[in-house]
């Protein structure tokens, strides 16, 4: 069977540091790679969450904003032994503080109410619009991942100061890793800077957009129908992925982004605890049936 469309095949490098050596060098240098493509369908979607033992495959049509950010404080360097009130390293201590016990704004996107509702028709999991972040936390290891898509983050990760131990350093530094929710980034900013102050600066090291794709349309179809045509008991949600892929770098030439990389995984498995951890892997079985699925979507979409 001829897929109705030209597909175009892309092997990326460096998704895991941002792109820059990959989607997002491709699409400022070589976007003529793409021209005429509209959609694009990624990674992080597709696999399965049991839940009241109703299977549920979750798309991925919206994903935060990230920006991993440089924080630096400079104070008046000396001795360790001295009375010393212009330190860089407790400024950008208190700073770093700050940021990381701060909790930003409760903001309920589209995405995410699909998701809810979806969840409910399916499963008869009712989460109460008055309290849509108390309901996640009940959902076990799925409401770890819907849970961080109602709020912006930022956590801080490295620290950076000093070279013995009795000198006062000049500089300090700190990166913290900042996830914003669609149409969230200029008010996170302000909250960001309230936060530091205006002895700590601020730059970012990467900086990608958030993106949000309206779930529905023909593609959104086709994932639905290779789904069941593989699994009888399939069903589809959307969800919002509070980490990043590639989506961000092509969602820039207007395309619509999803992520479908299908995996039927097993109930008791908490597949979003691996995401990086020890011994991340996914079944066999999981992968066979992913390969079965996606060469039906993308021989119908």
């Amino acid at each position: 069977v001829v897929p109705p469309r030209d597909l175009v095949f892309a092997f990326l490098a460096d998704e895991e540091a941002g792109g820059a050596l990959g989607a997002q060098w491709l699409v400022e240098h070589r976007s003529d790679l793409f021209e005429g493509c509209t959609e694009a369908v990624g990674e992080v979607g597709g696999y399965s969450l049991t839940v009241n033992e109703q299977r549920l495959y979750l798309i991925q049509a919206a994903e935060k904003g990230l920006g991993w950010m440089r924080l630096r404080a400079r104070g008046v360097p000396g001795h360790g032994s001295f009375l010393h009130e212009d330190n860089a390293v407790t400024t950008l201590a208190e700073a770093v503080a700050r940021l990381g016990n701060h909790r930003f704004p409760l903001v309920v996107h589209d995405t995410v109410r699909q998701f809810v509702a979806r969840l409910g028709e399916v499963t008869g999991l009712e989460i109460p619009h008055d309290d849509v972040e108390g309901g996640m936390r009940k959902l076990g290891p799925l409401g770890r991942l819907a849970g961080a898509t109602v709020r912006d983050t930022i956590n801080p990760t490295m620290l950076k100061a000093g070279y013995k131990a009795n000198v006062i350093p000049s500089t300090a530094e700190a990166v913290v890793d900042c996830r914003f929710l669609p149409g969230r980034e200029e008010a996170f900013l302000r909250e960001v800077d309230e936060l530091l102050g205006p002895d700590v600066t601020r730059e970012w090291v990467t900086h990608l957009p958030a993106v949000e794709t309206p779930f529905e349309g023909p593609l959104v179809e086709a994932m639905a129908a290779a789904l069941a045509r593989h699994d009888p008991d399939a069903h589809i949600a959307p969800y919002m992925m509070p980490g990043g892929t590639d989506a961000k770098s092509f969602a820039t030439l207007g395309m619509l982004c999803f992520g479908f990389a299908p995996l039927r995984l097993p109930p008791d498995l908490d597949f979003a605890s691996l995401f990086h951890g020890i011994d991340e892997r996914v079944p066999v079985d999981a992968l066979k049936f992913g390969t079965r699925v996606l060469d039906e979507f993308l021989r119908s979409c």
